[in-house]
């Protein structure tokens, strides 16, 4: 009986990607919301919240819309941004980013709002 070098190759990659991978728990900013506070001449605030996660120790909230784009820290679970701009469509695209207490991502998450 002989085996296929691509099925042996594919079989060992599959088991180092499965040992590899930490348990499976429940996700960080699984409920993101944003909402548009108050509209100004040179940008907008926006209020983001998110559902808290005790195995998060910062987030990097940003905005990729905004001219010139930025981010900012924090530990709560919310954040207001100032002067936020949008996209010639009116869309307006933010990230959070988790980490956990080594500075490991945890996971990334986009957000979109229409401002118009």
């Amino acid at each position: 009986m002989t085996v296929d070098s691509k099925f042996l190759l594919f079989v060992i990659a599959s088991i180092f990607l499965i040992t590899s991978l930490d348990a499976v728990y429940a996700q960080p900013l699984d409920d993101v919301t944003a909402i548009m506070l108050e509209s100004e001449n040179s940008g907008v605030s926006v209020q983001l919240t998110w559902n808290h996660d005790d195995a998060v120790s910062e987030y990097e909230v940003g905005c990729v819309s905004c001219i010139p784009n930025f981010s900012e820290y924090t530990v709560d679970d919310e954040m207001v941004l100032q002067n936020v701009t949008s996209l010639e469509n009116g869309l307006a695209i933010f990230y959070i980013i988790a980490y956990d207490s080594s500075d490991e991502v945890i996971i990334v998450k986009q957000v979109l709002l229409q401002l118009d």
